[in-house]
């Protein structure tokens, strides 16, 4: 996958996990419809991670699984 269509990816998935509010595992990413969703574990981890990292996500306490809600403080683009 080309890194402009990553990119693209996750700029789509900050704009529903803002939109959708709530907790966002990777469970909850892979359950979107294409091409938001995806059927790799890894790949859904790796989104929000990076969107965490850049400051658009909290990480949360959750029994199973990493994790999200969005950072009201904003973050960096």
């Amino acid at each position: 996958m080309s890194t402009s269509t990553n990119r693209a990816r996750i700029r789509t998935l900050l704009a529903t996990v803002r939109r959708e509010g709530g907790i966002w595992t990777t469970r909850r990413v892979m359950g979107l419809p294409a091409p938001l969703g995806t059927t790799q574990r890894y790949i859904a981890r790796q989104r929000l991670a990076t969107l965490a990292a850049r400051g658009h996500l909290i990480e949360v306490p959750d029994e199973h699984d990493t994790a999200y809600r969005v950072n009201q403080a904003g973050g960096a683009a």
